[in-house]
């Protein structure tokens, strides 16, 4: 009998708007790091990060399983970017 061996995985995900997605979040703290006096930033969004552990058979099938997990609730996918990063 041969036994399918379960490794853990641990997982970060990345979830952001997409471009030209309105954040109101990142305009609210972007103008309030200009009104402190810090005028040399830009480009400043927001984001989620997630992180958790999936038991799995291989690196792929934990990536693949990550990827469902934000397909199906940490992301929007009409409006969200998402990054996942297993090791």
């Amino acid at each position: 009998m041969q036994s399918n061996k379960m490794d853990k995985y641990s997982v970060k995900v990345f979830v952001s708007f997409k471009p030209g997605i309105n954040d109101p979040q990142a305009i609210t703290i972007a103008a309030t790091i200009y009104n402190l006096g810090f005028e040399n930033i830009s480009n400043f969004s927001t984001g989620k990060l997630f992180h958790f552990s999936i038991q799995a058979s291989s690196i792929t099938e934990a990536k693949k399983t990550a990827s469902e997990i934000c397909e199906k609730l940490l992301a929007n996918p009409v409006i969200e970017n998402y990054e996942v990063e297993v090791n």
